[in-house]
């Protein structure tokens, strides 16, 4: 079927705190923000009545508590799905990581010393994309955002390019056509 339907985790406190999370197993902000109640439930209203092939989830507490919320406690646990390890920069500030080192993370973040190199983190994110495309069916999948961002790099054929630090909010749900690499509506 090739479509992917992506929810980002919820607000955790180290969200609030614009800290990298990266591999750390954060739990999400409980309870939810009044936001993060109105995108739950926006999400649960564009997901009601669609039927999966498959829901799967990082491991990572803020993603599978993020999948229960949508109605999905059991979804299967992919380690493909987990953030990008940031090293010792979990922890730290965006804001941090963008003083030592300036712009490199939205021109060339293959460049920064991380916890995970990032042809590993590439290749676990091919992965998960040639399992959705193997998949007879629409893919739910609940996840991280740097890790979209490495799909959406990748897609564009841009892996020397690049990672957004805002490319979806906490708890967004975004529909793609990976046939086609389109958004969907």
């Amino acid at each position: 079927m090739e479509e992917l339907w992506f929810i980002r985790h919820f607000r955790t406190s180290w969200n609030s705190a614009g800290r990298l999370q990266g591999q750390r197993d954060i739990a999400l902000d409980d309870p939810l923000s009044d936001q993060d109640t109105k995108t739950l439930q926006g999400n649960l209203e564009r997901i009601m009545g669609q039927e999966f092939a498959l829901v799967v989830t990082s491991p990572l507490q803020r993603a599978w508590q993020t999948a229960a919320l949508h109605g999905f406690p059991e979804a299967e646990p992919d380690p493909d799905l987990v953030e990008i390890a940031f090293g010792s920069w979990e922890g730290c500030t965006w804001d941090d990581l963008e003083s030592e080192h300036p712009g490199i993370w939205q021109s060339a973040p293959h460049r920064l010393v991380l916890g995970e190199p990032f042809e590993a983190f590439n290749a676990r994110i091919m992965r998960f994309y040639e399992r959705v495309l193997a998949t007879p069916g629409p893919v739910l999948a609940f996840g991280h955002g740097a890790w979209l961002g490495g799909l959406q790099r990748l897609l564009n054929e841009d892996s020397e390019k690049g990672l957004s630090r805002q490319l979806l909010g906490n708890g967004a749900l975004l529909r793609l056509n990976l046939a086609s690499n389109q958004k969907m509506r």
